[in-house]
């Protein structure tokens, strides 16, 4: 009997995180995330290229630079390699956070200079964790997270819908042909999202994307010389534009990484528990920050934005029931495989706008609907909502009308716009304004937390302990009197 649960729960569990499946389903396994991680890996590059305007020839090597970055981080990170690597199952991909910040920076310091001040703000990111790492949480708590989350998904959004309509500089821009072609692959994405099982669900958008490229290809839309031209093997080249170190940039593009390390905390938790139902340890939460400023700065020579983790996998994982972080590692040698074939990358680089745009567009949208809920999550008081208004009212203000700051030194204009300009007002604004219990706090304990069921915090702050609560018996009157033993405010902790 017992032997036969044992056998249903391991069927049920599927592999644990540290379990290597067979040869066969390692390789399935790992095609899935890769798959994934593809989807995840392309917006920035092709979003950084239709911003300033690279040919497909350039926009080819960014892509291949970006999928070679993230194979060879993914396997990092997730097999482990000497210090650097938590060994859990997480992909790291291209942050979005660094897309917007691309399109004031590069046209004014040039492709080496973003690339420069990528790098500084992954070395910066990551000695300010070592050292500070228990203030992280004091200085960007959710709500300010869910902040930056909100104004990005909206920057994002307004680019997915400008690809939409053929992208800057078409000269039909808006053609209502664009339009439906972007509708057509919308329409894809959400059918799939909400009818679609399993992996057909998480896959949704690079479905979509190949549909949609297939019937731009039928309408005549796609010129493939460029790929015809590509080598079938190459190496991406390092630092292809350079590399400089303006001071301003690198001021701006700290601000914005520091975003990244708050972000990938919250995804270390939510890897381990979904992986391993327990919550993250120290040595894996600093593990895996430091993996993601190694690779931050190895993603910055190779032409490609910092590193993030990828929170998609995590709802594969979900579904299917594979926790092993083998499989991970495997998909990001496919990755990395993909990222030198020059042919393949060059394929992604012809992908008509409107296709891109329609693609996405959703993905963008949860990107944004993810910010408002952990903004309506966090605790409501008057100072964080005005903490809130004045960093949305700047950051999505000043990014509406940029030219409101052409007078001004190009840093300012910079760090006051979308990501940076909300990231920026609001710590100001949260370090500041009275009332903030300025406790240090260490990075683990929200993942602590999470992990202890018996407590739970209600909207008035306080915390109760619900272990050692019982039932009343039928017919017995309940009294909130009953409860205050219970509880203990969370400033006497």
């Amino acid at each position: 009997m017992e032997e036969s649960k044992a056998k249903t729960q391991k069927l049920e569990r599927g592999y644990g995180m540290n379990q290597v499946p067979k040869t066969p389903q390692l390789l399935a396994f790992g095609l899935q995330h890769a798959l994934i991680i593809l989807f995840q890996t392309l917006p920035a590059p092709l979003l950084i290229s239709a911003s300033i305007g690279l040919d497909a020839i350039q926009t080819a090597l960014l892509v291949a630079s970006a999928l070679f970055v993230s194979g060879i981080c993914t396997f990092v990170q997730s097999f482990g390699v000497g210090p650097v690597g938590a060994k859990i199952p997480m992909v790291m991909v291209g942050s979005f956070v660094f897309i917007a910040p691309a399109a004031l920076i590069i046209p004014q310091a040039g492709f080496g200079g973003y690339m420069g001040a990528c790098i500084v703000a992954a070395i910066v990111c990551g000695i300010i964790f070592v050292l500070f790492s228990g203030w992280l949480k004091v200085i960007f708590p959710s709500f300010i997270s869910g902040a930056v989350l909100l104004v990005l998904g909206t920057g994002l959004i307004g680019n997915a819908l400008n690809n939409c309509a053929g992208g800057a500089g078409v000269e039909n821009y808006g053609d209502p042909m664009f339009l439906a072609l972007a509708g057509i692959t919308f329409l894809i994405t959400l059918v799939l999202s909400v009818f679609g099982r399993g992996f057909i669900q998480g896959a949704a958008p690079l479905i979509a994307l190949i549909v949609g490229f297939i019937i731009s290809i039928c309408l005549g839309m796609v010129d493939f010389s460029s790929v015809e031209e590509a080598a079938w093997f190459g190496f991406p080249q390092p630092l292809a534009w350079g590399i400089s170190f303006p001071i301003d940039a690198c001021v701006v593009m700290t601000l914005v990484a520091v975003c990244g390390v708050v972000e990938i905390l919250g995804t270390t938790s939510a890897t381990v528990d979904t992986a391993a139902n327990r919550a993250a340890t120290q040595e894996e939460t600093r593990k895996t920050v430091l993996t993601q400023a190694v690779t931050s700065v190895f993603a910055g020579i190779f032409n490609a934005v910092p590193t993030i983790s990828g929170s998609a996998n995590i709802g594969l994982m979900g579904i299917t029931k594979v926790f092993s972080r083998y499989a991970v590692s495997c998909a990001g040698v496919i990755v990395l495989i993909m990222g030198l074939c020059p042919k393949f990358s060059a394929v992604f680089s012809v992908i008509p706008n409107p296709v891109f745009g329609g693609a996405v567009l959703m993905m963008f949208g949860t990107i944004l609907v993810n910010g408002m809920k952990i903004i309506m999550e966090s605790e409501q008081t008057g100072r964080t909502q005005t903490i809130l208004a004045v960093a949305l009212a700047v950051g999505i203000g000043f990014n509406s009308f940029p030219d409101a700051l052409a007078q001004f030194p190009f840093w300012v204009s910079t760090m006051l716009c979308g990501v940076p300009g909300t990231a920026f007002v609001a710590v100001i604004l949260n370090v500041l304004l009275p009332g903030r219990n300025l406790k240090k706090q260490p990075v683990e304990a929200k993942a602590i937390e999470e992990a202890d069921p018996d407590h739970r915090e209600n909207l008035m702050g306080v915390e109760v302990d619900v272990s050692k609560l019982e039932a009343p018996e039928a017919g017995e009157a309940v009294s909130p009197i009953d409860f205050e033993a219970e509880k203990k405010p969370l400033n006497e902790k």
